[in-house]
């Protein structure tokens, strides 16, 4: 479970990384003093769970929660117990004041781990329609080899090796595929993981296309594929 996590205080940023660190299936992929940096990591880090504070200058915990869509899971940490009916009403998986304990913080994950299961897409959804050339195309989900990005379009390569084209964004895709055999490897591809042919350094090979994997997914790479 690949986790952020955000808080002004240097002290409690300290804590919360060591005590995440003893915690089997936990991995800090970054670090924020405070919301705006955390927006930033959100863009180019695939987040499972936001350890996220409360009191912060400039954007609140509360500001971020409420002015972002598609948000990881979320365990506010705070100071404070006065906020936690507020929380909940935006849906956050659990609301931990400070001093952490262990016990506590791994309650907390082991919640976050069975919301995330329980919103796997199901294996028995086979395709999906898209908008492409003016007309809705049936795509099967096991014919699709990458998704790649154009400006501000998609391109879905398929076997058969036609080229559907949409208007949307990797994010956007990399959301409804969550659960499935697709993963972003880098900030412009997205890959079926079944159609993989051979793994380098910094790349993949998909029939005759290399495709780039960035350093930050590397590692999410090599656990999906061990587990195929």
């Amino acid at each position: 479970m690949r986790c952020l996590i955000v808080d002004d205080e240097e002290m409690s940023r300290a804590n919360l990384e060591r005590l995440c660190s003893k915690v089997e299936g936990v991995e800090v992929v970054a670090i924020c003093e405070d919301g705006m940096q955390a927006i930033a990591e959100l863009e180019k880090n695939q987040v499972d769970l936001l350890f996220l504070d409360i009191e912060m200058p400039d954007l609140t915990g509360m500001e971020m929660v409420k002015s972002l869509d598609n948000l990881p899971q979320i365990i506010f940490t705070t100071n404070r117990a006065d906020f936690a009916l507020e929380a909940f009403e935006y849906d956050v998986t659990d609301y931990v004041t400070k001093p952490i304990m262990l016990p506590r913080l791994i309650k907390a994950v082991n919640k976050a781990k069975g919301r995330l299961k329980s919103k796997v897409i199901p294996t028995e959804e086979k395709d999906m329609f898209i908008r492409s050339n003016g007309k809705l195309v049936k795509l099967k989900y096991e014919e699709i080899l990458f998704i790649e990005t154009m400006d501000d379009y998609l391109v879905f390569h398929t076997e058969a090796g036609a080229r559907h084209i949409i208007h949307s964004s990797l994010k956007k895709m990399d959301e409804k595929l969550q659960g499935m055999n697709f993963l972003k490897v880098h900030r412009s591809f997205i890959i079926n993981l079944k159609k993989i042919s051979s793994i380098e350094d910094t790349h993949v090979l998909i029939e005759k296309k290399v495709i780039p994997v960035s350093r930050a997914h590397r590692s999410i790479l090599l656990e999906k594929v061990n587990l195929l």
